[in-house]
């Protein structure tokens, strides 16, 4: 597929790569850049998606794990699958798991959210955390989440946006170029230059819930948060 046909900067296979080189101090360096902000925001998600006891639920694009243990840590006895396809990410959510003695309620593998390999209509919720913008066909992801949820069935991403107001926009622009820096002391200077030029060329808010719309999610709606930096977006089946 050439960048023409394509939602992203990067190929599906450039980017798996890139998070398996990555993985190893993924966690550390989110923390760094968010200035720990990125664990309110996946609260915030999950406050959002109401996850029950007893649910059923699937995490796209879940890396090592963090929105599938907010999940457990505001929900008990639920079920949950963290998918992603870079193989290094995946196998610290397993770890992670495991010393967390999670069991048989979560299960982390490889698949594409182009093609996910489960029944329609399997799961009552679907999150999404910095995911969304790294998947090459958007729309017809969006089409995929849907058909496995179930009638009523929550969706919820959280994405990193480019702030609208323009003064917000000055501060950010001269923050990004500390990221690739702090991502270089941690292994990853130019996967880091790229995370923030994808934000940059990622749709505005308004476009992502046009294409919620679109594939057919009703209710859908926005919340902005840090100063337009980070929006939580959301639709029901």
């Amino acid at each position: 597929m050439s960048s023409g046909e394509r939602d992203t900067l990067i190929s599906a296979q450039e980017n798996r790569e890139m998070f398996d080189r990555i993985a190893k101090n993924y966690d550390v360096a989110n923390r760094a850049i968010s200035m720990g902000m990125d664990k309110g925001w996946r609260k915030k998600t999950i406050e959002l998606l109401k996850p029950f006891r007893g649910g059923r639920y699937l995490d796209i694009g879940t890396g090592t794990g963090d929105l599938v243990f907010e999940i457990i840590d505001q929900s008990a006895n639920v079920v949950i699958d963290g998918i992603d396809p870079a193989e290094q990410m995946l196998a610290i959510a397993k770890d992670k798991a495991e010393q967390r003695k999670l069991g048989d309620s979560v299960s982390f593998f490889m698949a594409d959210a182009l093609d996910l390999p489960m029944e329609s209509d399997t799961y009552d919720g679907i999150v999404s955390g910095f995911c969304f913008r790294n998947i090459e066909r958007r729309q017809k992801a969006l089409e995929e989440m849907r058909r496995v949820l179930k009638p009523g069935g929550m969706l919820v991403i959280l994405e990193a946006t480019y702030p609208a107001n323009a003064l917000i926009r000055l501060g950010y622009k001269c923050y990004t170029p500390l990221v690739p820096i702090i991502g270089k002391c941690l292994g990853g200077g130019a996967a880091y230059k790229y995370l923030m030029d994808s934000i940059e060329d990622f749709p505005r808010p308004d476009t992502v819930t046009d294409m919620f719309s679109a594939a057919g999610f009703s209710g859908v709606q926005y919340k902005s948060m840090t100063f337009g930096t980070v929006c939580i977006f959301s639709g029901k089946k």
